[in-house]
C-alpha cells in the first residue's frame, strides 16, 4: 500500500512538472521568474529554447511512466528488473540535481543571492531529495513481488 502512495506522489509530481514545461514552451510565464539559474550579474545562466523545454517535459513524462510501471501495470512487456534499474537511475538523477553543479544549482552552489538560488534552496532541492528518496524506495518495496 505504501508503495502505491509513493508511486502516485512521484507520478503526479512528474506529470505536473511535465505540463508546466509544456506550458512554458508555448509561452506561459507563471512560475517562470525563478525557474532558471541566474548569474551574479542578473543574467539568466541558461536560455533553453522551445525544443529543449519540450524535451525536458518528455523526459518527465517518461519518468512518470517508469514510476507507474513499478506497480506491474504494464505486465510482462518490460521485465521488472529493468523497470527497477530505470527507477534507481531516476533517483540518481534527482540526487545529483540536489547536490548541484557547484555554481548555480543545488546544495553546493556558489551563487546564492539570486531569486533562483533562494527558490532552489527553499523548493527545488527539497523536492529533488523527496523524488530521489521515493524513487529509491519504490523498487525496494516491490522486490519479490
Amino acid at each position: 500500500m505504501m508503495m502505491f502512495f509513493l508511486v502516485a506522489i512521484n507520478a503526479m509530481i512528474f506529470l505536473f512538472l511535465a505540463f508546466l514545461h509544456i506550458y512554458w514552451a508555448f509561452g506561459g510565464t507563471w512560475a517562470l521568474e525563478n525557474a532558471l539559474p541566474v548569474c551574479s550579474s542578473g543574467e539568466k545562466a541558461l536560455q533553453p529554447g522551445k525544443t529543449g523545454t519540450l524535451m525536458v517535459a518528455m523526459g518527465l513524462i517518461i519518468f512518470a511512466f517508469i514510476t507507474v510501471a513499478n506497480t506491474g501495470l504494464i505486465g510482462s512487456f518490460i521485465p521488472m528488473n529493468y523497470i527497477h534499474i530505470a527507477t534507481y537511475f531516476i533517483a540518481g538523477i534527482f540526487s545529483l540535481r540536489a547536490i548541484g553543479d557547484f555554481k548555480y544549482i543545488g546544495m553546493m552552489k556558489s551563487v546564492k543571492g539570486t531569486g533562483f538560488a533562494k527558490e532552489d534552496t527553499r523548493t527545488y532541492i527539497p523536492l529533488c531529495l523527496l523524488i530521489s528518496l521515493f524513487s529509491l524506495s519504490i523498487p525496494l518495496m516491490s522486490c519479490g513481488k
